[in-house]
């Protein structure tokens, strides 16, 4: 019933005026004497209909026919209720102009109405205390509309506010979404593109190998096993995030890597067939978890990328030095120049070219964006490729 009345305005203020109207009817019907007054007060109650659609013209319609009372009666009437809930509603719906205009009115109003019915019949001290009793009933009404509008202005910013919440607050669930789907991408596009690049040489180097020396073929279709079964597993924990079934206790679970994992990652990449040596300055232990699996995927990109794009006989350095407050990472080859020593890093094709249109660069730039963190990834002078990257960490607590 509230919510109804709030939102048709019109219809309770046409039902109010009708019963302030309704008991002047029978004298405009049956009374000839009080005919006339009772029509005028009719009058006086009509603009209340539109008290709160249109309050500046309900207040000033009220007004001019109050004025017109005084020269038709010199007594106060039953429609005199009337001015004071023009003041209300003027004070609570109407412009600040039209309510600053209104009190002065109403005060206008007490003056003259005091002077008209009490002016010949009451002592000087009788009138003062007559019109302060005036000024009280008008400015009553006035205040309490005041109060009103300024507790409804105060609701409404609330809830403003709260709809504002509640659109940052899903806006933020979509950008957190967003990042949380854009670090799986990086996290997929790194195990699988480092873990079929090892694939595709180990592949090459075992079909090189099973016409020559079949014993390595053997061995090279085991590091191919060992290095898919490992994917796999990496695959299954991302994709288990995907699904939401992290909690499930079949879904196989494993540390994420950190910086101090470089040097297995490099030993498993030279075993691979890459010619890599690294250089570890400081102790990767220090760097804290994000950062340090931030440095592992750099290190992983960098060499997958070698392993797709080098010529065979591509010889790469790996340079990894841990700050007092960031770690300073360094991939660089020499682009290859003479074929590969070994059936496991005998490649068949043309390298491709660098630079094309994969992800792998823009997944690092990203990734080190996170961490305000610099990157610098371009060509050797003299051929080669070289990825630098700063990247800022806490200390982790030994």
């Amino acid at each position: 019933m509230v919510a109804w009345a709030r939102a048709h305005p019109g219809w309770v203020d046409g039902v109010l005026t009708g019963m302030l109207v309704f008991p002047l009817v029978p004298f405009v019907l049956f009374d000839g004497t009080a005919r006339i007054d009772a029509a005028y007060q009719i009058l006086i109650f009509l603009p209340l209909a539109w008290r709160r659609t249109a309050p500046v013209a309900s207040f000033a319609a009220v007004s001019l026919f109050m004025a017109g009372q005084l020269f038709l009666n010199d007594l106060p009437l039953y429609a005199d209720v009337a001015l004071l809930l023009s003041m209300y509603a003027i004070s609570a719906y109407g412009p600040t102009w039209a309510r600053r205009a209104a009190l002065g009115v109403g005060l206008l109003a007490a003056l003259t109405a005091t002077a008209d019915w009490y002016g010949n019949a009451l002592t000087r001290p009788g009138l003062a205390a007559m019109v302060a009793m005036l000024f009280s009933v008008v400015l009553a009404p006035w205040a309490l509309g005041a109060y009103l509008r300024t507790r409804r202005e105060y609701v409404s910013g609330l809830v403003d506010r709260a709809r504002q919440l509640e659109r940052d607050a899903a806006q933020q669930a979509t950008i957190a979404a967003a990042a949380e789907r854009a670090r799986i991408a990086r996290e997929m596009h790194d195990v699988v593109a480092h873990s079929l690049s090892v694939i595709v040489v180990q592949a090459d180097g075992a079909l090189y190998a099973a016409r020559t020396r079949p014993e390595v073929a053997v061995e090279t279709l085991q590091t191919i096993s060992r290095t898919s079964r490992g994917s796999l597993a990496e695959m299954r924990r991302l994709l288990g995030l995907l699904r939401g079934d992290e909690e499930r206790a079949d879904v196989e679970r494993a540390p994420m890597p950190t910086a101090a994992d470089v040097g297995s990652l490099v030993e498993q990449v030279r075993g691979s067939g890459l010619d890599v040596r690294a250089e570890l300055v400081g102790d990767p232990r220090t760097v804290d978890a994000a950062a340090g699996l931030t440095v592992y995927r750099v290190v992983q990109e960098a060499l997958t990328n070698t392993l797709k794009h080098a010529a065979p006989g591509v010889r790469a350095r790996v340079r990894l030095e841990v700050g007092p407050d960031h770690v300073l990472v360094r991939v660089e080859d020499d682009g290859g120049a003479t074929p590969s020593a070994g059936p496991a890093g005998e490649r068949s094709g043309e390298p491709l070219p660098r630079g094309g249109g994969g992800h792998g660069i823009v997944g690092i730039r990203e990734r080190i964006a996170l961490h305000d963190g610099t990157v610098d990834a371009g060509p050797l002078l003299g051929g080669g490729f070289r990825v630098e990257a700063r990247i800022p960490y806490e200390k982790e607590s030994m």
